[in-house]
């Protein structure tokens, strides 16, 4: 990746969410440590290029992202940002646990068009 640095340093974040995007849903966490050293994936500040990043780091389990993760989850409240990371973190072992734990804490914080959708889905979290 560090040979992609020159090729991608202009690029928008529409593009590195349509990249995120784009990547193999099995990487696996050392291969998501490459990406990260080289690019910062997890320590951006730009919220769709977070919401596209985390779903890989989830299934790969890749820890590395996971304080970034929770702090997202309580600072960023949009449901279409939020709502596909809370679902892939229910879909990982233990996820449902730590899940409510997070939305118990973030919940005051979200729009009622979030926790509409979102109270439904922790109740029923296994």
């Amino acid at each position: 990746p560090s040979a992609l640095a020159p090729a991608t340093a202009g690029w928008s974040s529409h593009e590195w969410v349509h990249f995120l995007g784009a990547l193999p849903p099995g990487l696996e966490a050392v291969e998501l440590a490459t990406l990260d050293s080289a690019f910062h994936f997890t320590a951006s500040s730009n919220a769709e290029m977070l919401a596209a990043w985390f779903p890989h780091a989830l299934r790969a389990g890749y820890g590395a992202a996971d304080a970034a993760l929770e702090k997202f989850l309580h600072r960023v409240g949009r449901r279409k940002l939020i709502l596909p990371l809370y679902r892939a973190l229910l879909a990982t072992p233990g996820g449902a646990a730590r899940a409510r734990q997070i939305y118990a804490a973030a919940r005051p914080n979200y729009h009622a068009v979030a926790t509409g959708t979102l109270d439904p889905l922790m109740a029923g979290a296994a």
